[in-house]
């Protein structure tokens, strides 16, 4: 008969009921996983780590946890995949480009009209204010720095609010980029004309507000 594949293997040996559980214990009580404490996921943790604790006596546990602890050390955390936490100057970054936009939308149709003698729009002006546009720009590929910056939380309970501000940033920031590139050539495509680069230019206009707004929250979450 062909041999059993590993899973088998393991499902059948005689330690195999204390290395599940105490794989879960273990697992539930990775100060990484960065839930809620009132989190479905947290309780049913809770209630894992007290059925080890009352099932083996805390030497016992500690004895069998030798090959459970290997399976551990070969998991990556998650803090290392994400590379953070962020830098001061990462940090600073998301600042000064809060800085930036807030200048862009405080001043947006001057910054969006470039005169060489005549007059007309640059769209492109918007996805240069988003980072978009050089690797030099403050917020240049600022969704990295997000992902990092999760590990600068000091409160657990923050990290919903912090990740939702994120994914608005991201959302934003590629709805502001395809609107700009449309408005940039809304003069030349069919039916276009200036009234189509002006339509598509308010509407990039709107998402880089969403993404200022997403930006302030995130800044202030991180309290920087």
């Amino acid at each position: 008969s062909p041999p059993l594949p590993p899973p088998v293997l393991l499902a059948m040996h005689p330690m195999a009921p204390v290395l599940s559980l105490l794989l879960l214990a273990l697992l539930c009580a990775s100060p990484t996983l960065g839930f809620k404490q009132s989190s479905p996921r947290v309780r049913r943790c809770s209630a894992i780590r007290m059925g080890a604790e009352n099932q083996f006596s805390r030497r016992g546990l500690f004895a069998a946890g030798g090959a459970a602890g290997l399976v551990l050390l070969s998991r990556p955390e998650p803090s290392l995949a994400r590379g953070g936490p962020a830098s001061a100057a990462e940090l600073e970054r998301l600042k000064v480009g809060l800085g930036r936009l807030n200048f862009l939308l405080d001043n947006f149709d001057k910054e969006t009209t470039v005169c060489n003698p005549d007059c007309a729009r640059s769209p492109d002006v918007v996805r240069s204010y988003l980072g978009l546009r050089s690797t030099t720009d403050p917020l240049f590929q600022a969704e990295k720095i997000f992902s990092k910056a999760q590990d600068n939380l000091e409160d657990v309970d923050d990290l919903e609010d912090y990740i939702t501000a994120s994914e608005k940033y991201t959302m934003a920031l590629s709805e502001s980029n395809a609107l700009s590139y449309t408005s940039a050539f809304g003069e030349y495509n069919p039916g276009g004309g200036k009234d189509a680069v002006e339509k598509y230019l308010e509407k990039a206009r709107e998402e880089a507000v969403k993404a200022r707004d997403a930006l302030t929250d995130v800044i202030r979450i991180l309290g920087v």
